[in-house]
């Protein structure tokens, strides 16, 4: 059971690691943005289904490189691009397994030519059938070395929507988002609701600082039984997190967060809690 349990955080974590910001603007024709990000995560507190909080013992470890990028087409349509190039997971007791994550291929529209508020809708695809064994480290008392499910990839496709509205002051240093989403999960998984905001400020016209809070809730209390474990099923939790941005010329970022778990709002189930930090460059144009 214990093994089980530290199946369910890889799944969530899979989505987790790559929320990205979601807001109302839109890029103008021919604009991008693109972002390469190295994001680390280490937790052994399991967070169960009713929310009791144990000590797991073996301590899970992730390391990703990710890509996000967006395109204006138009200066009404974005294309979005979520890519996690690269990702190494393993327990303390076990060895590393790597692979690609998910790709989320999405088209953004902004609804008004003069009003920030934006629908998105994004294909999650996944790049492998969920399956990526690792091995422990040491053979069990039997002498038998046991292997555990450690995927980078969900194995199923994911349909998301995000309505998200943003506004900012008249010099544009201060600004707000708020967003929507339902993700729809195939396979037989429970669909999943998440919303959020964040709140940002330019300091000496070099340094964004952004604080972000979002919940996720699930759809349905008809959970899907046969992998609820291995993939998430029912996860719910409370996240915040701060964002830092510094620009190094009119193109050219550096990008700094980090993020944790809470029961502010929605209470942590079915969720390895602990905070996951990211460095990154990005290129704006």
């Amino acid at each position: 059971m214990k093994n089980i349990k530290y199946l369910v955080f890889i799944a969530f974590f899979l989505g987790g690691i790559r929320a990205q910001g979601q807001n109302g603007w839109v890029r103008k024709a021919k604009g991008f943005y693109s972002q390469v990000t190295l994001s680390t995560f280490s937790s052994k507190d399991y967070h169960s289904t009713d929310g009791t909080l144990f000590n797991a013992g073996s301590t899970f470890n992730s390391r990703a490189l990710l890509f996000f990028g967006e395109y204006g087409i138009t200066d009404r349509f974005t294309v979005v691009l979520d890519v996690p190039l690269v990702m190494l997971n393993r327990f303390s007791t076990t060895e590393t397994v790597g692979g690609v994550g998910n790709i989320k291929l999405g088209l953004k529209y902004g609804l008004f030519k003069s009003l920030p508020v934006s629908l998105e809708v994004d294909l999650e695809i996944p790049t492998n059938d969920g399956i990526n064994l690792s091995s422990a480290k040491e053979p069990n008392s039997l002498g038998i070395v046991e292997q555990i499910n450690l995927p980078t990839s969900d194995g199923e496709f994911n349909f998301w929507t995000t309505l998200a509205a943003s506004q900012s002051t008249s010099d544009g240093k201060t600004f707000g988002s708020l967003f929507s989403s339902i993700n729809f999960r195939t396979e037989s998984f429970s669909h999943q609701f998440l919303a959020g905001l964040e709140f940002g400020h330019l300091f000496f016209d070099k340094l964004y600082l952004i604080g972000k809070l979002k919940i996720q809730e699930k759809l349905s209390s008809d959970l899907n039984q046969g992998t609820s474990f291995l993939y998430g099923e029912g996860t719910t939790f409370t996240t915040y997190g701060l964002t830092s941005m510094y620009k190094l010329d009119s193109h050219w970022r550096v990008v700094a967060s980090f993020s944790d778990y809470t029961d502010l709002i929605i209470a942590r189930r079915n969720i390895y809690d602990g905070f996951t930090f990211s460095l990154g460059v990005a290129l704006e144009y």
